[in-house]
Formats: C-alpha cells, structure tokens, sequence
C-alpha cells in the first residue's frame, strides 16, 4: 500500500449504502499515517449514469463531509483531486495537506457548497495557489464577489478554466485578459456579452470599432421595417452579413508593443452561458479573424436556427468549419 499512488472511490450502483464512502474513509483514517502518503491522485464521485437515472441530490447524500477533513491531510503529494458530485465541505478542502500541491482540481456539480469558503481556500491555501493547472467548476455558482476573488488568485500555472456557473461581469474583464495571457481553455460564466468576451482575449493587444453594427438576427427581427429584405432574401441576408463581418474584421488593428508578452494563448472557448443572442453574436464577432489567434475552437451550442444557418455560411469565407453534434455547435478554424 505504500506505494499506491492512484486512488479511485465511486459509486457505480444506485443501490449503494449511503455511509459505503464513510465507511471507506475510517478505514483509511484508522491505518499508519505513511500509509497512502504515496498517493498523487484522489477520486471520489457518483457514477455519471447514476447520477443521469437517479436524483443528483440523492448522488451526494452518501458524502459525509466530516470525515474528508481527516483524511485529506494524509495525502502530502496530492497532485490531482477529483471530487464531482459531492457535497465535500469547503471547510474540509483548507483542512488539505499544507505540502500539496495540485495541479488538477475538479469539484463538478458540488452540491450545496459554501461558495465565499471555497473561494477563500481558493485564492490562499498553498495546495492550489502556486500549482493549479485545471480547475472545473461546473455547476458550482459562485457569486459575483467570489468570481473576482478566485479570479485573482489563480497562479500562472493555470491552462484550463471551467467557471461556467459563475457570475460574471463587466467588472471581471480586465481579470480576464490577465489570466488569457497563460490559459490556454476557458468556459465563462453568465453575464457576459460578447463585446465583453472578445475584449477579454482580444483587448489588451488590439483594438478594433465597436461602432460597427454588431447585431445576430434575433436582433433584426426586433426591427423588421427597416431589415425586412435581410429577413426574407436569403441570399440578400447572408449578402449583409458577410459584409457586416469583413468590416469588423478590417477594424483590427495592432497595439504597437514590443514584445508578445500580453497575448491571449486561448485556444478552447465555450461561451455557453452566455444567453442565446449574444451566443448569436459570434456571426458578426472580431473574433472569427486572424488577429484571434492561437484561438482554434469556439462553442455556441445555443445559437438560434436563423444564426447558425448565417455561421454556415460565413465559416469557409474567413476560416473556419462550423460543427453541430446532438445539438452542440462549434466553429473551429481551419
């Protein structure tokens, strides 16, 4: 058992007694602290088709939050911690091994987290604050406040950030175009448009018109006398929108620097939670061009029918390859 160094705990069976993952815990805490003090990679979650056939809220029942506090200090060479689906106290998480260091953190679909707690543990505690490199939060909705604050505290080794539950703003861009300089993924939160979005990869190294009409077609039908051919001429339709675009994309223009220090590595972006018309907005986005690179993948799963039949026809003239799978969509470039 010393040198176990993986160490995976889940529940695969919806008949599983609430207390099996206690159960298991004491056993650990009740061996030699030496123990596992080899293991680098921790999970503890339910089976993802037993959350899917079953309650989620009844998937993290069986956690029983007391005992992590106990047990995850024996683990001093953590790296990767992967506890989706509980309900793990936050509490538990700066009760963490003061040596470890992880560079994987994923807390899933958390359930019932104190979110001002985890972001405290988040932006102080040594586990996380000088080592994470992928942190997904799915699910887990942090507040505006606790969204500035892990914000600032991520360390430049991060390369892959899900806060897709959070709740962003304005407020959270300049945060943003900091942490692009180094993340190489990212899934925002709610609350931002897409002006915002594209300021946050683009902005600290170009600066381009936002004067230029920046509309998706939920917004035409707002005002249908005034673009009524646009709605009903296809090919007239698809004619302005890719005129539109060309103008935008002409309106980039380089921050003169003298190094490429502040350029965004983003290379994954999932704008899922962003609502439905600015999702539709990436038809008449600055980020379809080339100064957006390395940038190669964008998610837009909710973009309208009459938007994504725009993207289709707009990809292959600056680009890109639209996708749609299961009612997913993406573009990606090339």
């Amino acid at each position: 058992m010393p040198d176990l160094e993986t160490l995976a705990i889940a529940n695969t069976c919806p008949k599983t007694h609430p207390t099996y993952l206690s159960d298991i815990f004491r056993t650990i805490e009740s061996v030699g602290p030496d123990t596992f003090s080899n293991i680098r990679s921790l999970t503890c979650r339910s089976h993802s088709e037993f959350i899917q056939l079953w309650n989620p809220a009844d998937g993290v029942g069986f956690v029983d939050t007391d005992i992590f506090s106990k047990v995850l200090p024996r683990f001093p060479r953590l790296q990767a911690l992967d506890l989706a689906y509980t309900s793990v106290n936050p509490q538990s998480l700066l009760a963490i091994n003061p040596d470890t260091r992880l560079q994987f953190l994923r807390i899933t679909n958390c359930q019932g987290n104190d979110t001002s707690t985890l972001a405290h543990f988040l932006a102080t505690h040594t586990a996380v604050k000088n080592s994470l490199v992928v942190f997904d939060a799915t699910g887990v909705r942090f507040t505006q406040q606790d969204t500035t604050t892990i914000l600032a505290g991520f360390p430049p080794t991060l390369r892959s950030l899900n806060v897709s539950s959070s709740n962003m703003t304005a407020d959270h861009v300049s945060q943003l175009q900091k942490l692009c300089r180094h993340l190489e993924e990212l899934s925002v939160g709610h609350g931002l448009t897409m002006n915002q979005v594209e300021a946050s990869i683009m902005g600290p190294n170009f600066e381009f018109d936002l004067s230029i009409p920046h509309r998706s077609l939920h917004d035409a039908r707002t005002s249908k006398d005034a673009l009524g051919h646009e709605l009903t001429l296809g090919p007239m339709r698809d004619a302005i929108a890719t005129c539109n675009l060309r103008r935008r994309l002409a309106s980039v223009s380089p921050i003169n620097r003298s190094t490429n220090t502040y350029r965004s590595r983003i290379r994954y972006l999932n704008l899922s939670s962003m609502d439905e018309e600015d999702q539709g907005r990436i038809t008449n986005s600055v980020l379809l061009g080339k100064h957006s690179q390395p940038l190669e993948l964008i998610v837009v799963p909710n973009v309208s029918t009459e938007d994504y039949h725009i993207l289709q026809k707009l990809c292959g003239g600056c680009g890109w390859r639209d996708k749609w799978m299961n009612g997913m969509v993406w573009v990606e470039r090339g």
